[in-house]
């Protein structure tokens, strides 16, 4: 069964101290404009329609630098400390009314791919048999991952604390896991840190 990715929820974390940056990710400058705004610009242009952001202690400054977007809606992690699994459950319980197969979960400081990544993850999710499908690119695996919505409701339900990666190994352990190979890079990248980031930014 074939599944429209445009019709599936992005979940956005953007909710992290960005220690190792110095500043929040998603307000770094990207060819003049917040890096959060650049991202959600290119889901939008591949035909994602549902985008969840959710922040944490700096909304304030997302809220002050990045306009208002149509279509994209805004959550606050109440208790980023107690990590990024949190700040999922809290873009989960947003996106939960409008999940009809699965939601997206993307972090901030991986590239938006290719919409052919989007596609591919969303063909291969079997609501009634497959909890996640997950990219790969030579041999690493990276993001977005599509939960099903089934995984979804368990995975709101386990502490605030657990890990989305040991919760995904369980699922692999199980044969519920879809591993999907593509030919993106930007799926493994991690723009964490200030080096990374240059690196990138000199990209074309």
């Amino acid at each position: 069964m074939n599944i429209d990715f445009r019709t599936l929820p992005v979940i956005i974390l953007a909710g992290g101290d960005s220690k190792r940056m110095g500043e929040p990710k998603g307000l770094l400058n990207y060819r003049g404009k917040p890096f959060l705004v650049h991202q959600i610009e290119q889901m939008s242009e591949i035909g994602l329609s549902e985008i969840i952001v959710v922040l944490g202690k700096d909304y304030r400054l997302y809220h002050e630098k990045v306009p208002e977007l149509n279509g994209v809606a805004f959550t606050i992690n109440p208790s980023p400390e107690r990590g990024q699994f949190s700040s999922i459950q809290c873009g989960m319980q947003k996106a939960r009314s409008s999940v009809a197969s699965g939601v997206f979960i993307f972090p901030i400081d991986v590239p938006c791919p290719d919409r052919e990544v989007w596609e591919k993850l969303s063909n291969s999710l079997d609501p009634s048999d497959i909890a996640v499908t997950i990219p790969e690119f030579q041999g690493k695996k990276g993001h977005p991952v599509l939960i099903s919505k089934k995984f979804m409701q368990h995975l709101i339900s386990c502490k605030s604390d657990s890990r989305l990666d040991f919760e995904i190994y369980k699922q692999i352990d199980l044969k519920k896991a879809k591993i999907i190979s593509v030919n993106d890079k930007n799926i493994t990248r991690n723009l964490n840190t200030r080096e990374v980031w240059k690196e990138y930014e000199e990209l074309k």
